[in-house]
This record gives C-alpha cells, structure tokens and sequence, in this order.
C-alpha cells in the first residue's frame, strides 16, 4: 500500500524509566512513517518531557484511566492504521511488522500480538495475571464465537475502519475487552500473532488495580 501511514497509540503514566527505548524501539522497528502519540495521564516523573524529547507527539490527558487515554490517542491518530503499545517497555516492537501485515494482506480488521501463543520471558507475567487472563479470554471466546488466546494484551493494531465503526465507552482496563466484543458486534475480523513479553524494567510499578479491572473485564463480556 502507497503512502501508508502507522499511527502508534502509547498510553503512559509514571513511566519515565522505559518510555524513551519504547519510543525509540518503535521508530527503528516501524516498517512504514509512523506518528508516535504519547497520551500522559498525568506523570509526575517526567515522562511527558522525555516523550517530547524523543520526537513524539505528547497530549496531557486530564482524565484518568487507561481506555481513556487510549481513546484520546486514537482519535489523534492520522494513519491508516492504528497500533497501540503499552509504555513499560514489556513488549518487542520489532513484532510491529508482524502485527499490521494481516492488515496490509486484507486478512484481518483486528490484530492482537499474543503474549499466550508466543513467548512470556521469566518474571514478566504474575500467576494471579496469567491465569486471570486465561480465564477471560476463555469465556470470551465462549460467549463471542473466536478463538483467540490472549484477550488483555496491550499489543494491537486495526485498521481506521474498524476504528470509526466501533464504539468505545469503557474508561480504563476493561477497553481492551470492549475492543474486542465491539467488533464481534461489528462483524470485524480478528486475529492473532506469537510475540514476546518481557519483565518490567525495574523501579517501574504496575497501576493495575487487579479487582477493579477484574470485575470491569468481566461486566463488560457478559453485557452484550
């Protein structure tokens, strides 16, 4: 495809430690021009400053949660396709090639790099997650008809299209599972790939609040 673009959606908070080498990872790794949007949801460490610095666009979210400042991010987006990626530093952007050729090739509307079905680095996953994610992604393959093995993963891309015909309303965690139930609902395609999931670096604290995002997953997988 001529004249493609990849807009990268980054959402972070008190990352300062990692955010740098992700934007950096990503700029190397980006198979086709790609505009880098960093969403800050308020960091008092300096990682909005240290994104600025590294050639991102950076936009200050002022209200909290994780959907929140993905949906910000994404609507800033001018690319063809839209790639969002965590800002821990806990995935590999060189699967980025790998993550939008579904895409490319017409084969996919939605894809999610699977930390499952590829490779989970010693320390990078706690069991509480793990099997926490095993169970979502089970029962949502049962209520919604796929067969996929990683449902939370912060590592995804789709096409604009499929952005502008969903419709987004969770505010933190649980957008990762609205993403997926809104385009079963939208007769969306989805797919997955292998990729590689690494430990935190250290001094970087997961925000993870495991009993709220828990019950939000779960709200919005039965809610259909």
């Amino acid at each position: 495809m001529q004249n493609l673009e990849v807009s990268l959606v980054i959402p972070a908070k008190n990352e300062v430690k990692s955010i740098c080498k992700v934007i950096q990872d990503a700029k190397k790794h980006a198979p086709h021009p790609i505009q880098i949007i960093v969403v800050d949801g308020g960091s008092n460490d300096g990682t909005d400053k240290m994104a600025g610095k590294e050639g991102a666009e950076v936009f200050v979210e002022l209200k909290p949660g994780y959907g929140r400042a993905i949906r910000s991010g994404l609507k800033r987006g001018k690319g063809d396709i839209f790639v969002i990626m965590d800002a821990d530093g806990t995935y590999e952007a060189s699967d980025m090639h790998g993550l939008i050729e579904p895409l490319l090739e017409g084969k996919a509307d939605v894809v999610l790099a699977s930390r499952i079905a590829g490779s989970m680095l010693p320390m990078s996953m706690q069991k509480v997650n793990y099997v926490g994610n095993i169970l979502f992604t089970l029962l949502y393959n049962k209520l919604y008809g796929q067969s996929i093995s990683d449902s939370q993963t912060g590592f995804r891309a789709l096409t604009r299209k499929a952005f502008e015909v969903m419709t987004f309303r969770e505010e933190d965690m649980a957008f990762s599972t609205e993403m997926l139930t809104q385009a079963v609902k939208c007769g969306l395609r989805i797919t997955e790939i292998p990729s590689t999931y690494k430990p935190r670096d250290k001094g970087s604290k997961s925000k993870l609040n495991r009993i709220r995002a828990g019950w939000e997953v779960f709200r919005v997988l039965v809610s259909k």
